[in-house]
């Protein structure tokens, strides 16, 4: 298969990259910055299958580079690519929460639009990262986790819509928990856009609790995230929505039926 992989550079969407071509897969690796195509080719030619990828710099929010995809022939779209913009919805600026949305949301839907559109065969397959947070509300990530929710609402629709077409498109949804990436703490730590005068703990103290509790549900290994991208991307069953780890999955079941 050819496959494209938005936010390949690092994390869950280099080693699903990884995965796909010591499989025999021809993936075309997407990097947000031009700067950072010299590193991802170098970490690439440590694994020696150099034939079977290409670097682009695909930024979705921009929409030239969204055209690319129109000029290749990919099998599958791997809308890898987010944002998460941590603190409190009393404090934030509302272009900050709008600017997760153009990312995580609107972007990823115009990407995917592109690529069902531009299908001459009609044929394809998308599969999108949203994220057990969209279900689960995290006090100080309320950005990301709206922008997640209203992404994996608009991919159910977007499933469901395809069935009264005669596209042949299979829309996968992949909902991972938390996983010991960077990508949390990176939002955890947004302390200037938490007050002092509104909460009442120190900034340093409600970030603290939180970068403890990541600590201790953080999956270490990604390997289930990515083992369960790999088996969407690669099976042709018509299973819609793929999770892990599992006891997360297990915790977000019971969250929705006794606390929702």
């Amino acid at each position: 298969m050819k496959i494209l992989i938005t936010g390949a550079a690092s994390g869950i969407g280099y080693s699903l990259a990884d995965k796909l071509i010591k499989n025999g897969h021809y993936v075309y690796l997407c990097v947000h910055h031009e700067n950072e195509i010299e590193n991802v080719i170098e970490k690439i030619k440590n694994i020696n299958y150099q034939d079977r990828v290409s670097v682009i710099k695909l930024d979705i929010t921009n929409k030239k580079d969204r055209t690319l995809i129109e000029k290749l022939d990919i099998d599958c779209l791997v809308n890898q690519a987010g944002i998460g913009i941590g603190g409190s919805l009393l404090n934030m600026e509302v272009k900050e929460i709008k600017k997760n949305f153009e990312v995580n949301f609107f972007s990823t839907l115009e990407l995917t639009k592109l690529y069902i559109k531009t299908r001459k065969n009609k044929q394809g397959k998308v599969i999108i990262t949203s994220s057990l947070a969209g279900i689960y509300p995290i006090a100080f990530l309320g950005s990301y986790c709206a922008s997640k929710a209203s992404l994996s609402i608009m991919i159910r629709t977007l499933h469901k819509e395809i069935k009264n077409t005669n596209l042949n498109i299979k829309i996968k949804l992949i909902e991972p928990g938390a996983y010991h990436t960077g990508f949390n703490q990176i939002m955890i730590e947004n302390k200037e856009k938490l007050n002092n005068d509104i909460f009442n703990e120190p900034i340093e103290k409600i970030v603290e609790k939180q970068k403890k509790i990541f600590s201790i549900i953080e999956k270490k290994s990604i390997k289930s995230i990515v083992n369960k991208m790999y088996y969407a991307i690669t099976s042709n069953d018509n299973k819609l929505v793929y999770r892990a780890p599992f006891i997360q999955v297990i915790g977000i079941k019971i969250y929705m039926l006794f606390f929702k």
